[in-house]
């Protein structure tokens, strides 16, 4: 859960514009290295759904407008490429600009044939949309994910936001108070080396 641009921004004397352009570079970093470390399952908080609703409209139109380069680099990634990792968007469509759900679709057609991992985007989600599905005798979309293991949230705060509560049941969290901008790979090395500290019983 990358979080903390903002709380970066003002920080660093800069615009939230140039703190959101410098923590998508990071995510581009962040993701080629887990890859490196052979992890080929992995999920993303891109935007919530309160994001897609509450957020002011000359934000969040930067912040579609960055999502599109993003799905781009997402098409023409080497590394998913080359381990075969296939991108799955979840989140609620209906609030997404067609010219970003245009994006979301081309990419998940033009990955879906990988089998060895899969990276999920939760895009304009919310664990309470996900849950309402279920109400509505719909199936949520994370049926699809594996559970997870490891949950890292930057920035200080320590909550999961509605990150996919399906998923979490016996997932380890990782509460750091370094914000997404300056979380680098000596940072996610930390976190992985503290996970595989951790002692796992899953409930036994």
């Amino acid at each position: 859960m990358p979080d903390g641009n903002r709380r970066w921004a003002k920080k660093n004397k800069i615009d939230f514009f140039n703190a959101y352009k410098t923590g998508f570079e990071n995510l581009k970093k962040i993701l080629d290295k887990i890859i490196d470390y052979g992890i080929y399952n992995a999920s993303v908080y891109i935007l919530s759904y309160e994001n897609c609703t509450k957020r002011n409209k000359i934000e969040l139109d930067f912040l579609f407008n960055l999502s599109k380069e993003g799905f781009n680099y997402i098409r023409e990634n080497k590394k998913l490429k080359d381990n075969d990792i296939s991108v799955k968007v979840i989140g609620d469509m209906s609030i997404v600009p067609n010219y970003i759900l245009n994006e979301i679709r081309k990419t998940e057609e033009e990955t879906k044939n990988r089998k060895n991992g899969v990276l999920n985007l939760a895009y304009c989600y919310s664990g309470e949309w996900e849950l309402n599905l279920i109400k509505n005798g719909e199936r949520p979309p994370s049926l699809h994910m594996m559970p997870m293991d490891l949950l890292i949230r930057t920035g200080g705060v320590k909550r999961i936001s509605g990150f996919f509560p399906l998923l979490i049941n016996y997932a380890e969290f990782y509460f750091t108070d370094v914000l997404w901008p300056d979380f680098n790979e000596n940072e996610l090395e930390k976190s992985l080396n503290w996970f595989s500290s951790q002692p796992r019983n899953f409930g036994i």
